[in-house]
């Protein structure tokens, strides 16, 4: 087994004018060569190793999905450094834990995140520089010639701050210099802004050159400026060595860098390639956030591994339309998104009376199903992870003849533990583990549900500076993974939710959240909800919810009744009766006794689960939830 930047680099070689990456830029797609993608990593691991990074040191990734993005990872590892991809939507404070705790000396990122990182780069002594992967181009002069005359000076200051730091040039004499920059930009032409904004005086927008390194954070540079075009010498990582601090998402709380190795990644590699039956034809769309470790790793790093080839979306937004241009082979997803999909396709078919009198009749169905493929991409690969997929989107999109897989993995397992596969499919379960990887459960109760433990060349070596998590963890190579589960007779697993979230009723009954939450989601008005244990008792807990309510699905039915607007006690009324509904579906003890509405959207990870613990701290013991109605008993 090799390391990602190896493997990669012999797919790059092999067919250097491939197309390997593919971006929207000004509307139209434009292609990064593998040759290309591995010019642009050398040049970064070779800039990497002149600011003085060091065998096994951390570099990290605050920026969008694009082709730099991957580039710049690669070049880390070329560099023999390990990267640490940062979630793009997390807040300042967010940003802090996680460049503290791995302690980065480098970040790659783009302007747009300049402001939000300026307010923590005093309390980051251990950052030493920043490269923009993009121009600054925040504030754009009226016409192109101008920006790019604006670009050249911000090059020139920031060539300034390295020759001041380098020579030690005193800070008077630095000023001077960009005294006489800032006299050339005071005669390019104004800005296209209002008449009462242009009537103030102009706002310098140079970076300042740094005074003291000490006191004002890190030197900030373009990309270009970065690079170099040394050759790399020879890298003496090997499989056994450390690829990624992956932080997990924090569902549950503060995060935690999960270790993992370059064989942790290329076994799950080589596991999915061998599972799916993929090779160098594969085309992917990628969506999900890439700092991810599913998007990352089976998303970008499976594909580029064989020779396919990955186009980034523009958007969620976009996402219908991009998936009609490059009708991928294989997609990525989460529930979500596969639920959305699902409902916008049921909805076009229901808009057409022709379509819907074909989809109605079995014998017509096919025609129906068949288009809708064939924009699609007929013969893709969907694969749903992230969270349990509801059977009833499983079951609708089989029958439009749409092969959907679902898998299960943590960011701690690289991510893939089991999953379904062409001909091995099992509905309401999570399909088989991967081959080398075993799972057992441990402490299973009488309907045989207990935590699932997972050990195999796919688990992580620990947390990033944390032995008392990794302890907790970790057990003779067995991965613990909070997750609640059983495996059936032929070796399915199947996920009933998380052990924090288990709900034990008065009468000694386990009640899974996810369970419940799933049958809620199926009622038209209802959006979002979060089921959770109401302490009754020391040792006893009521099923409770959260549910928010579908402000879109409400109006139509407002005017398809003419009684617009609704008002408190009409929504209420019509929560309440597909709670109920819900209710008729399960077991007794599983019903949910209360239900609080609630306006705002459940806040959540980036790839859509409800940060629970964040939820659950503003749950008080008793009464309502501020901001919320008071809870409503059924």
């Amino acid at each position: 087994m090799d390391t990602i930047d190896r493997i990669i680099q012999r797919t790059c070689r092999r067919q250097p004018e491939k197309s390997a990456l593919r971006e929207k830029v000004g509307g139209q797609w434009q292609s990064t060569s593998y040759g290309q993608l591995e010019k642009h990593a050398e040049e970064i691991g070779a800039g990497l190793l002149a600011m003085g990074l060091e065998c096994g040191q951390p570099a990290a990734i605050l920026a969008p999905a694009s082709s730099l993005w991957v580039a710049s990872y690669l070049g880390i590892l070329k560099a023999g450094g390990i990267a640490v991809p940062i979630d793009k939507e997390l807040k300042a404070t967010e940003i802090r834990h996680v460049l503290t705790d791995c302690q980065a000396g480098i970040l790659f990122t783009e302007p747009s995140f300049l402001d939000v990182l300026q307010e923590i780069f005093p309390v980051l002594p251990e950052l030493k520089q920043v490269v923009l992967l993009r121009p600054d181009r925040r504030k754009p002069l009226r016409n192109q010639d101008s920006g790019e005359v604006h670009e050249s000076l911000s090059t020139l200051v920031y060539a300034l701050t390295e020759l001041s730091e380098r020579y030690r040039v005193e800070p008077k004499e630095t000023e001077q210099l960009l005294e006489l920059v800032r006299q050339v930009e005071e005669k390019l032409p104004p800005e296209s802004l209002p008449e009462p904004v242009k009537a103030k005086p102009k706002k310098s927008k140079l970076p300042k050159i740094r005074k003291t390194p000490q006191d004002e954070g890190p030197v900030i540079v373009p990309l270009d400026r970065f690079k170099r075009s040394e050759p790399l010498p020879p890298s003496s990582r090997e499989a056994a060595d450390i690829a990624l601090i992956l932080y997990t998402s924090g569902t549950t709380g503060r995060s935690k860098g999960a270790l993992l190795s370059h064989g942790n990644i290329a076994s799950n590699i080589d596991a999915a390639v061998e599972i799916f039956r993929l090779d160098e034809s594969m085309r992917t769309l990628s969506f999900l956030p890439i700092n991810h470790v599913y998007e990352l790793v089976c998303g970008i790093l499976l594909p580029l591994s064989l020779g396919g080839t990955v186009s980034f979306a523009e958007s969620l937004k976009q996402l219908g339309n991009n998936l009609a241009e490059v009708k991928p082979s294989f997609l990525l997803g989460v529930p979500a998104v596969f639920a959305k999909l699902h409902a916008r396709i049921m909805k076009g078919i229901e808009e057409k009376a022709l379509s819907r009198m074909l989809f109605r009749f079995s014998p017509t169905r096919a025609l129906v199903a068949k288009k809708v493929r064939r924009i699609l991409g007929d013969g893709t690969i969907f694969v749903s992870g992230g969270a349990a997929l509801d059977p009833a989107i499983a079951a609708g999109m089989m029958s439009l003849g749409i092969d959907i897989y679902q898998g299960y993995g943590i960011t701690e397992t690289s991510p893939i533990v089991a999953a379904e596969r062409p001909g091995i499919k099992k509905l309401g379960t999570v399909g088989l583990p991967l081959p080398g990887v075993e799972v057992r459960i441990d402490s299973p109760n009488d309907e045989g549900v207990g935590e699932i433990w997972v050990r195999g060349p796919n688990v992580m070596r620990g947390y990033f500076n944390n032995p008392r998590a990794t302890e907790e963890v970790l057990t003779d190579g067995w991965y613990h993974t909070g997750d609640l589960g059983f495996v059936d007779e032929a070796g399915f697993v199947s996920i009933r939710g998380r052990v924090k979230n288990l709900i034990v009723t008065p009468n000694g009954k386990n009640v899974y959240p996810e369970e419940v939450e799933n049958e809620l989601l199926k009622g038209r008005f209802i959006a979002e909800a979060m089921v959770y244990g109401h302490k009754v008792s020391p040792a006893a807990e009521e099923v409770h919810a959260l549910v928010v309510p579908n402000q879109e699905a409400l109006d139509a039915y407002a005017r398809e009744q003419n009684i617009f607007p609704l008002n408190e006690n009409d929504v209420e009324a019509l929560i309440r009766e597909e709670v109920i509904a819900a209710g008729k579906r399960l077991a007794d003890f599983k019903r949910v006794k209360k239900f609080t509405l609630r306006e705002e959207e459940l806040p959540k990870t980036t790839t859509r689960k409800i940060k629970r613990f964040a939820v659950e701290a503003d749950i008080p013991a008793a009464g309502a939830t501020p901001g919320e109605q008071a809870e409503k008993s059924l």
